[in-house]
């Protein structure tokens, strides 16, 4: 089956990229509500960060059982959090249950949502012009393949299959080539009830950036990505319209952690940091996990977005071919290092087309930090997340502005230093 994908899909790739304009196409309209009941709600259509009616987040005191809870305060128990988090629906407001004796805090679950992105096919392809690089067809458009320095180790340091990521996303679409044996086994929070899974992406945006840190490489087929030797575990939070909401993030990142995840990627965020997003954020560095995300694409200094602003995360802003700033790119002093956003060519999932677009943003450049996290991680079993976070920010190539800058941070990833340094 894959022989024949890659003589007809390569064939099929080369005359279709050659030959078709540059055309845009939309993921998905933000006005179309999600049906049916084995999927997390789609109350609202509208970006950004809303409290949810009548749904509360609590953190209980050890020992206190949440059935119990939910009964006295007449509250349906909807889904365990981790870490004693629970998130309970019904009339008791959060004012209520902030008082209760039982309770360490309370706050309001909130929507969450990823932006209505385009994914668009390249109008051409540029020439091969070395032969020291990996196979696959499509790696000449992939710029930030060289320009992270990714050309100079991919053959001594692919990643180490014992160095799991976990994309915490829309999910990783499963049946895609470039995904065969790079997952473990992963979950869905898009269902009403969670379960084992992940390895479904309506949306796409999961897919494309896993493509980045772990599509198979030197395959003859698609593209390459940079850390294949590594594993993708796929955690799903967002549905078929991009909507997903802060409990099931936290509970997704705690479920990450508890799983085996040396690294997590959150190409994700929100104007607002909860206490249950907080807890899962420490929680993840408590154990030793590398926590990258992006830092958000409004294009100004205007909101730190979380996690990519928390204290906890390596946040990631966007750069250009060329090592200039983004211009969608959020940025701010909260800004610790950037990685190729524009214009990235990588997977997307097999139902919307030939399984491979053009997208861009914050979304885009986080993943290359995250493969570079997990290959200083293979290259280097014994050091702790604070080591490895340290040496992407001490090898990274100063762009833009003299010295760390709230562009590029400490500067745009240096993969090839960091993992030979």
């Amino acid at each position: 089956m894959l022989n024949h994908f890659r003589s007809h899909s390569v064939l099929a790739l080369t005359l279709l990229l050659a030959a078709c304009q540059s055309q845009t196409v939309p993921i998905q309209g933000q006005n179309t509500r999600l049906q049916g009941q084995n999927s997390v709600r789609q109350a609202s259509a509208q970006p950004g960060n809303q409290a949810i009616a009548g749904e509360t987040i609590v953190r209980l005191k050890a020992g206190v059982s949440p059935q119990q809870y939910a009964r006295e305060n007449r509250l349906e128990l909807v889904m365990p959090i981790g870490l004693n988090m629970y998130l309970f629906r019904g009339a008791s407001g959060v004012d209520v249950l902030r008082r209760d004796e039982r309770s360490l805090w309370a706050e309001a679950n909130t929507r969450l949502t990823l932006p209505v992105q385009e994914a668009r096919l390249p109008g051409s392809m540029p020439p091969r012009t070395r032969t020291d690089l990996p196979d696959d067809p499509l790696l000449p458009a992939q710029y930030g393949f060289t320009v992270t320095g990714t050309d100079k180790i991919w053959r001594t340091q692919p990643g180490r299959p014992e160095v799991i990521v976990a994309v915490v996303d829309s999910g990783i679409d499963g049946s895609h080539p470039e995904f065969q044996g790079q997952l473990v086994p992963g979950f869905d929070f898009t269902l009403k009830e969670p379960a084992p899974g992940g390895n479904v992406d309506g949306y796409g945006h999961g897919t494309h950036v896993a493509g980045v840190i772990g599509a198979r490489s030197n395959n003859g087929i698609g593209v390459a990505g940079v850390a294949p030797g590594c594993k993708l575990m796929p955690v799903r939070i967002f549905n078929d319209f991009g909507h997903s909401e802060g409990a099931r993030s936290a509970a997704a990142v705690i479920w990450a952690v508890d799983h085996g995840a040396k690294v997590i990627n959150a190409s994700w965020g929100s104007p607002m940091e909860g206490e249950a997003s907080k807890a899962a954020y420490q929680y993840a560095i408590a154990k030793d996990v590398v926590f990258v995300a992006a830092v958000g694409n409004s294009g100004k200094e205007d909101t730190q977005y979380y996690p990519g602003a928390s204290e906890e995360a390596i946040g990631v802003a966007a750069t250009t071919d060329i090592d200039g700033w983004a211009s969608f790119s959020t940025f701010g002093d909260w800004v610790d290092i950037a990685a190729p956003g524009k214009a990235i060519l990588s997977t997307y999932p097999m139902s919307k087309g030939n399984g491979y677009r053009i997208m861009e943003g914050t979304s885009m450049a986080a993943p290359f930090v995250t493969a570079a996290a997990a290959l200083v991680r293979s290259q280097h079993p014994d050091w702790t997340q604070a080591q490895v976070r340290a040496q992407l920010e001490r090898t990274a190539k100063d762009v833009i502005m003299t010295g760390k800058d709230k562009y590029a941070g400490h500067g745009r990833v240096d993969i090839a230093r960091a993992v030979l340094e």
